[in-house]
């Protein structure tokens, strides 16, 4: 019963004006009816059968009308989208392409972002147009634009420029890496074999890469330089895509190289830790030490391509490498001390990727409790960059971290504004003076100004004053002059390693 009331309410939806004729039919009948009083003549019937005819010949022309005016507008609709979009892909042709182009590069200034154009060419496509004939090839074409499109996001574009080139448009982004992630989106869609009418085909593709506004504000610029570097990258057999400035291909191809070695390091565990001794200027006591990371591949292999600790942090790595490094370093105290050892302070660059962490006071919490070891030796160096970016944050997780037990230190204060306002809500402990500040300290007056205003602001709060990068007995005396409570630096010792420092201890013993 339901199924045929259903099927009788799509009908009256498909037929609707024709039932409001026959309802009008009803209607001027029974007017008609009314008027004579019911009484049924011949000349009476042969005019309501006229009037009948007319409103079903009216109802019918109005129907006829109304779905004129839908095909029309259907029509209209598939015209409009057949000047703007290629008729084999359904992807946009060179005239909406054009007009995405310039919207994408105005919003690119607008916000001061990055836009990249890249041109994709498929290679051995001929090769498959005279081995499996046209429809094929059309078919290849076909699924690949379906892929390009599933493998980006909605708001970037991909235009068919002809044959197997294709133009892909990528707005909004911060840096060229996140461009070369996208390329290598790509390349693996398409590096996925195809079946054409049964037959396994597998391709690869050539990319060019012009970057907004590294390599052109204008449109054709930007095409002409993309279309420059998917020949270059076809020159190159191991080069699927390039970029189209030589450095920015460079540094691209540089940092993803740096990228998996990390990933290999980390899961290796091939990073050593290592122990620079911290004295008090008194006496020249030893009183801890400065736990710094070594990597002896990023360290030779590949820094004179970039810094491998700002590629970590930039990658992602830094924070969990720094975890490991926080455990490993705590587990060596531990051991140092079970062997007898006096309890030293041991202090621990924290990254800003690490100190922005979600889990980084709980991990801090985690490794205290398992290892064992007095959190008022363990304290966290921080620059002042970290805290300055979000006062009010930063002085929440410092004040979790002190409930902890632990010490807080503040770093390269040679660069900033040390005053009270800014130090207010900041539950430190200790300050540091930058090595760029030491070096200089003898000669520079600027710098003896400097030094000398930090230490005293550091007496007045009530915190210790440690120097970095002490390297001559000049240096150690003026900062003694200047009552610095505590320096460490090569005229004391470099860095050593795990045995190196624990020999160390055992002689001041």
């Amino acid at each position: 019963m339901r199924s045929l009331f259903i099927k009788w309410i799509q009908q009256m939806k498909d037929q609707e004006v024709r039932y409001v004729g026959i309802l009008g039919f009803f209607l001027l009948t029974a007017n008609l009816l009314a008027a004579a009083s019911f009484t049924f003549t011949p000349k009476m019937i042969l005019f309501v059968l006229i009037q009948a005819l007319i409103c079903f010949f009216y109802a019918i022309r109005i129907r006829h009308l109304r779905l004129s005016s839908i095909e029309q507008e259907e029509k209209s609709k598939q015209l409009a989208y057949l000047a703007y979009h290629d008729t084999l892909t359904g992807l946009p042709n060179r005239r909406l392409f054009e007009d995405r182009l310039k919207r994408v590069l105005l919003h690119a200034q607008r916000y001061d972002q990055l836009a990249a154009v890249v041109f994709l060419d498929m290679d051995r496509f001929k090769e498959v147009n005279d081995s499996y004939g046209h429809a094929s090839g059309d078919q290849l074409i076909r699924l690949a634009a379906e892929r390009l499109l599933g493998c980006l996001r909605g708001s970037d574009t991909v235009y068919r420029q002809g044959g197997d080139e294709f133009i892909i448009l990528l707005e909004s982004f911060t840096k060229p890496e996140d461009v070369r992630a996208v390329a290598i989106r790509i390349q693996n869609v398409l590096d996925e074999p195809f079946i054409l009418d049964g037959k396994t085909v597998t391709i690869t593709a050539s990319m060019g890469i012009a970057l907004y506004p590294l390599d052109g504000t204008k449109p054709e610029q930007l095409l002409q330089r993309a279309d420059e570097a998917m020949y270059e990258a076809k020159n190159h057999e191991n080069s699927r895509f390039q970029f189209y400035a030589s450095d920015i291909d460079t540094m691209v191809k540089s940092k993803a190289h740096m990228e998996n070695e990390l990933r290999l390091a980390l899961e290796q565990e091939q990073f050593e830790l290592r122990y620079q001794p911290q004295y008090e200027i008194a006496g020249r006591k030893l009183i801890g030490t400065e736990v710094s990371l070594h990597w002896e591949k990023g360290s030779k292999q590949l820094s004179k391509l970039m810094d491998w600790r700002k590629a970590a942090d930039e990658l992602g790595f830094m924070v969990p490498i720094g975890k490991w490094a926080f455990q490993a370093a705590c587990r060596q105290m531990r051991d140092w001390q079970n062997a007898g050892q006096e309890p030293l302070r041991m202090t621990f660059t924290i990254q800003s990727s690490q100190f922005k962490d979600d889990h980084f006071i709980a991990h801090i919490a985690d490794v205290l409790q398992e290892t064992g070891i007095d959190p008022r030796l363990v304290e966290l160096d921080l620059t002042e960059s970290i805290t300055s970016s979000n006062v009010q944050e930063a002085s929440k997780k410092l004040t979790m971290l002190k409930r902890l037990g632990v010490r807080i230190a503040m770093d390269d204060l040679c660069t900033g504004l040390f005053t009270r306002s800014g130090m207010e809500g900041m539950p430190l402990d200790s300050v540091k003076l930058d090595s760029t500040l030491i070096r200089d300290l003898v000669d520079d007056d600027e710098n003896q100004l400097l030094a000398a205003a930090i230490v005293r602001m550091a007496h007045r709060l009530g915190l210790k004053l440690i120097a970095k990068g002490v390297e001559t007995e000049e240096q150690f005396e003026y900062l003694k002059f200047l009552q610095c409570t505590e320096v460490q630096g090569k005229l004391f010792s470099s860095p050593l390693s795990s045995g190196q420092f624990l020999t160390l201890m055992t002689k001041k013993n």
